[in-house]
């Protein structure tokens, strides 16, 4: 999912890594979906992982939405 959010954290991953940035969004999620199974995780899980760290009005979004998570 080529979201805002899940797009900032995982430049702020690629940069720190020395990765070259996809060039537009489906490389973005072709990007994902190939390093989702170095983390052990599926490319939706990243995804979902990296939306909900982000804080908004101080709380991150998992305390926000903890009511929700188990619906999900």
């Amino acid at each position: 999912m080529p979201d805002k959010i899940v797009k900032r954290v995982i430049y702020e991953i690629l940069d720190t890594a020395g990765i070259k940035r996809p060039a537009n969004d489906i490389e973005f999620v072709l990007a994902v979906e190939a390093l989702a199974p170095q983390t052990g995780y599926r490319a939706i899980e990243v995804c979902w992982m990296t939306w909900l760290i982000q804080s908004e009005a101080g709380l991150s979004r998992t305390e926000k939405y903890a009511s929700l998570l188990p619906k999900i």
